[in-house]
């Protein structure tokens, strides 16, 4: 049984190394957009941005994903990054 299940497995993978990739991709944008934000003063955490964000990807939600669970994730997400803008803001107490 375990061979029959391999093709999905390999799928699965594949899904799993492109997620990886984007939500590093992601992150790195946002490390940029904290030394933007650090440079200029910015606030860190913009709840309307945030907001936004969860909205989008609710709308781009055709399932089977639960809409509570994708948001759980963007939710994380967000805190990620929102960890890495303020490490990079605490980095430079100048700003």
């Amino acid at each position: 049984m375990t061979d029959e299940l391999a093709p999905f497995r390999r799928r699965i993978d594949a899904c799993d190394e492109k997620l990886v990739r984007l939500i590093n991709e992601r992150l790195k944008v946002a490390r940029e957009v904290g030394q933007f934000k650090s440079a200029r003063g910015i606030p860190v955490r913009i709840p309307e941005r945030e907001n936004n964000v969860i909205a989008r990807a609710l709308e781009l939600n055709e399932g089977p994903c639960p809409p509570e669970i994708l948001e759980k994730v963007f939710r994380i997400l967000i805190d990620t990054a929102v960890a890495l803008e303020e490490s990079l803001d605490s980095a430079h107490p100048e700003k």
